[in-house]
């Protein structure tokens, strides 16, 4: 009987041994690879600025009935979109209606800087004093 115990018990040692032998090997892999995507949004901006808060006219000479100051002031607009540019006047009627803004350009497209000129005509029309006039500027996204 122990003859057979220990058959028995060889037996299955060998096959607890060479089983696992037959068995197919894993194969080594010298990399692994994984991927993962990244979302966002970027927003439209824009921001506008200008060089001067006011604007002097010269002095010039009597009877003079149109003056032009090139490049008055400068607008900066910071912006990662296209925008367009308005203004608006404020001020007394007579003051509003002999003036004229004059923007080098009106629309774009990022980051720029525009140069203002401002007309004054009809002058010799105006009663003698003291005039001003709110150009109010306004730049925006499109």
């Amino acid at each position: 009987m122990r003859k057979i115990l220990f058959g028995i018990a060889v037996f299955v040692l060998g096959v607890a041994f060479v089983v696992p032998g037959l068995a197919k090997k894993p194969i080594l892999v010298s990399d692994a690879t994984a991927k993962s995507e990244v979302f966002w949004s970027v927003p439209g901006y824009i921001e506008l600025s200008v060089s001067a808060e006011s604007f002097t006219f010269p002095e010039f000479d009597p009877g003079t009935d149109e003056y032009l100051a090139e490049d008055a002031v400068t607008l900066f607009v910071t912006s990662n979109t296209q925008w367009s540019l308005s203004y608006s006047l404020e001020g007394d009627e007579e003051a509003v209606a002999h003036l004229s803004v004059l923007l080098a350009r009106a629309s774009g497209s990022g980051n720029a800087s525009v140069p203002v000129s401002y007309r004054l005509s009809g002058l010799r029309a105006m009663p003698p004093d003291d005039y001003s006039v709110t150009v109010i500027y306004t730049a925006t996204a499109k």
